[in-house]
């Protein structure tokens, strides 16, 4: 088996030797090319150069070079001069154009793949020499074979006896070679089927080492100070280490467990107590929610009392205020008040004989109209007396005389009705002049409108009086006479002062319900609202 190998380095070697000689000759080799060619030229050169280096190097060599890239494109024609590369003297290249002598102009191209090409063959120089010292090596032992073989006398016998020992030896040794080459691969799989990393049992025993020794780091990281083994220490002792320390991690592991079951039947029956405390603290909460919720309430109740406290204060600042506004006013009316009452003691007598010239008016007023109403019996006895003696007329005259008794009846009871108000308004007055006497008080502007309204009632009074007068004297067919003539001389200006009937009295609803409106609002019914609403 190696003497076949050796066999096949050597061709290996020769093939090399031949590439190398090859190469060698071609290195100086510098080809030229021609501008004016065309590139079809070169196509067919390219093609003629591949059938003939084919004779000349091995498949694999053919192979590389027929795979390789090309260096330029080999269909264009070639870039001017400044700039064009020159072109290597490969095997793949054209055919070399003229010699310097030519035409053209000549130009050498440095090739891009030589550095590649001295590459390998420093690497191919390289492997030369390991094989050529494998060889001498090789021929050494052959030598000292022969020279052992040569050392003793020439007997065929012997020397075929020595041979077959030879032979016999070569062949224990390639046996035991084999064995222990078989007992490597075994080990090797049997390391490798322990999971260290490594290509060959070489690594993956120095990988087993490094674990052994990263186990050991770890140990004493893990329990610092705790283990007596030194870090030299070898693989042996490291597992009988893990080994006690892993029977003592079972044996933790295993009170653990025992610890561990313990501790769950304590949880349980813990469980079982937390869920009644559970159940007592929703109970709880739910109580408290409550407590919460009525004190939420009675907090609402709190602020809402506390708004009405605070509404409360506002109304008292504001009564407050307005005593303090009322006194004011009060004193201010106390100083009109004693004004008014020296200004009305000084008018009270004069008041008083105009009421009286006003009772002897209103009498003498009443005594006409007793004398009207006698006049008017008189009158009506006339009239019935008339009325019979005009039934025997005719009774156009009948018709007139009864719608003249119709309106007569009609105008009498105005009259009555005129008589009913006159005493009516005399009544108000009466009531209104004492009304007057309780009013003293008032202001002197309510005063002098109180009395315009008098004077423009009693002047209405006797408008009406007049009229109802002149109605009546018109109707018994007296001359008519001029109340105001009869009576103008003998009453003063300020007894034609009539009061208008009610017109007092209105004044004070309307003065009533004008106070009544201009009420302040203190904000007590806002608080009376309060009240109601809690």
């Amino acid at each position: 088996m190696d003497t076949e190998r050796v066999w096949a380095l050597e061709r290996q070697v020769e093939e090399l030797k031949d590439e190398l000689s090859r190469n060698s000759v071609k290195e100086g080799v510098t080809q030229y090319y021609s501008w004016a060619k065309s590139s079809s030229d070169g196509l067919k050169d390219d093609l003629m150069d591949m059938t003939r280096d084919a004779d000349h190097f091995g498949e694999s060599t053919m192979l590389q070079l027929q795979t390789s890239t090309p260096a330029r494109a080999r269909s264009s024609f070639m870039t001017p001069p400044a700039t064009s590369p020159r072109m290597p003297a490969s095997p793949c290249s054209r055919a070399a154009a003229p010699t310097p002598t030519s035409r053209d102009t000549p130009l050498c191209y440095p090739d891009s793949d030589k550095q590649l090409l001295e590459e390998e063959i420093a690497s191919l120089h390289f492997e030369v020499h390991r094989l050529t010292a494998t060889l001498d090596s090789y021929h050494a032992l052959g030598a000292r074979i022969g020279d052992a073989l040569s050392n003793s006398p020439p007997d065929r016998s012997r020397a075929f006896s020595t041979l077959e020992a030879v032979e016999n030896q070569v062949h224990l040794l390639l046996q035991t070679m084999s064995e222990r080459a078989a007992a490597a691969s075994h080990l090797t799989s049997a390391i490798s089927e322990l999971g260290f990393p490594g290509d060959d049992a070489s690594e993956m025993v120095l990988s087993l080492a490094a674990g052994f020794r990263a186990a050991r780091i770890e140990l004493e990281y893990l329990t610092p100070g705790e283990i007596s083994l030194p870090l030299t220490s070898r693989g042996a002792q490291v597992l009988d280490f893990l080994l006690m320390r892993l029977r003592e991690l079972a044996k933790k592991s295993k009170e653990d467990d025992e610890s561990i079951s313990e501790y769950r039947e304590i949880e349980q029956s813990l469980r079982k107590q937390l869920d009644s405390r559970v159940s007592i603290m929703d109970e709880l909460n739910e109580k408290i929610t409550g407590v919460y919720r009525m004190l939420d309430e009675k907090d609402n109740r709190v602020r809402e009392l506390e708004v009405g406290n605070d509404r409360l204060k506002g109304a008292v600042d504001g009564y407050v205020r307005d005593i303090a506004d009322l006194e004011k006013l009060v004193a201010r009316m106390e100083k009109e008040h004693r004004e008014f009452t020296n200004t009305h003691t000084s008018r009270r007598k004069s008041s008083d004989d105009l009421i009286l010239a006003k009772d002897t008016i209103i009498a003498e007023l009443e005594a006409k109209i007793e004398d009207a109403v006698i006049q008017t019996a008189d009158l009506l006895k006339e009239m019935s007396a008339t009325e019979v003696s005009l039934t025997r007329q005719t009774a156009a005259m009948s018709r007139q005389h009864r719608t003249a008794l119709a309106l007569r009846d009609a105008r009498v009871s105005e009259l009555r009705g005129d008589i009913d108000r006159v005493n009516d308004s005399l009544q108000l007055a009466q009531e209104t002049i004492q009304a007057l006497r309780i009013e003293n008080s008032e202001m002197k502007g309510q005063m002098e409108e109180e009395r315009r309204k008098a004077k423009y009632a009693m002047d209405s009074m006797k408008e009406e009086l007049r009229r109802v007068l002149r109605l009546s004297q018109s109707f018994l067919g007296e001359p008519s006479s001029d109340p105001s003539s009869r009576y103008g001389s003998n009453e003063p200006d300020t007894l034609r002062t009539v009061v208008r009937p009610g017109g007092f009295l209105e004044n004070l609803r309307q003065r009533g319900s004008r106070i009544l409106r201009r009420r302040y609002d203190s904000g007590l019914e806002h608080l009376n609202e309060d009240d109601v609403d809690i």
